[in-house]
């Protein structure tokens, strides 16, 4: 079978990885569509990976819907000449609407229930859909889960270079924290929002007496904060947060893979409360690997406390209970992929 990834974030790389390498070694055919977004490219480019641009990522609203036929049409074209059987995206209504154009199949993998354009716009085109155990919703016949994290497929123990940690933090001085700070653009950003620029510099002024504090942002760092730049490679990120004594962020998706790594580990932005999405409720709730916080004050008396008193140990043991529970989540998807 002939197979399209369609690639929007660096996690959809890392989700799909394995994936992808277990889909060639049984005989199938893969080709990679990528946008020009964040560092995407830089870890294609540095994992050695064959792509093709399909467009690129627009951050204002306006540009997004008005550059949504040309992406279509530049996606189409693409299709038509590859033909393939089926096309994977995170939750792609790009990737949806093209299969349906050329007469292919279409596997989604939406894990965060709050993305209206997901649910309303992208499920009703999707061959099937696939999510974990834990998703709060339910689509019906087509629905498909998984045991366990989107994040297992790249992050299991099984497939993560442990050996390399040594090698990429080196640089690193240690114990290091690592702050990573979102640029709020997705459509599922609209209306919400993440820590100020005020509030990072507290929680910097909070960590810095304790460890060093090394940032991670999707956008520009203003000039007083560039002297925290984590300097390491973008493909080595998830080095870099097994080896960290502690993790603070508004981003959603490095905030799970801190977890899973064993870095003590809080979330804080405006989607935190009674209605947060269900990943993030079973990492805090039922392995105790994550601490969701929306109240600034109540970020502040963590950071404190996380970073006086080490929890390390504690999360590196809470994460391998974590991971002694899940199944293999690469071979459970290719499975699924390969009998769509």
């Amino acid at each position: 079978m002939k197979y399209i990834f369609e690639l929007n974030h660096p996690k959809h790389y890392y989700q799909f990885k394995y994936i992808m390498q277990q889909l060639v070694s049984d005989g199938h055919d893969i080709k990679v569509l990528a946008r020009d977004k964040d560092v995407l490219l830089s870890v294609l480019q540095q994992e050695g990976v064959e792509y093709t641009i399909f467009g690129l990522h627009q951050k204002k609203m306006v540009d997004k819907v008005l550059g949504t036929p040309r992406l279509i049409w530049k996606y189409y074209q693409i299709a038509r000449q590859y033909k393939p059987d089926v096309i994977v995206s995170k939750a792609s209504f790009y990737g949806c609407a093209v299969a349906k154009m050329v007469g292919a199949k279409s596997v989604i993998f939406p894990d965060s229930e709050v993305v209206k354009v997901t649910n309303r716009y992208v499920v009703p085109l999707a061959t099937m859909v696939v999510t974990p155990g834990s998703f709060g919703l339910d689509y019906g016949v087509k629905h498909k889960r998984i045991k366990g994290l989107f994040e297992d497929c790249y992050l299991s123990p099984k497939v993560l270079q442990s050996s390399a940690q040594d090698d990429v933090t080196a640089v690193l001085h240690k114990p290091y924290a690592i702050l990573r700070f979102v640029g709020w653009y997705a459509n599922h950003d609209v209306k919400n929002s993440g820590l100020t620029l005020d509030e990072k510099k507290t929680i910097i002024r909070a960590i810095e007496p304790h460890m060093t504090v090394y940032i991670s942002s999707e956008k520009a760092l203003p000039p007083e904060l560039q002297k925290y730049k984590l300097p390491t490679p973008a493909n080595r990120i998830h080095q870099v947060l097994a080896g960290a004594d502690l993790y603070l962020g508004d981003s959603q998706t490095m905030a799970t893979e801190a977890a899973l790594l064993g870095a003590p580990a809080i979330r804080s932005n405006s989607f935190v409360g009674p209605n947060d999405m269900t990943n993030f409720v079973v990492l805090e709730r039922q392995y105790g690997l994550l601490r969701n916080i929306r109240a600034f004050d109540d970020v502040l008396t963590a950071v404190k406390e996380m970073a006086t008193h080490s929890q390390k140990n504690e999360w590196l043991r809470k994460k391998q209970a974590y991971f002694d529970q899940v199944g293999d989540a690469n071979q459970d998807i290719t499975t699924l992929l390969e009998t769509v």
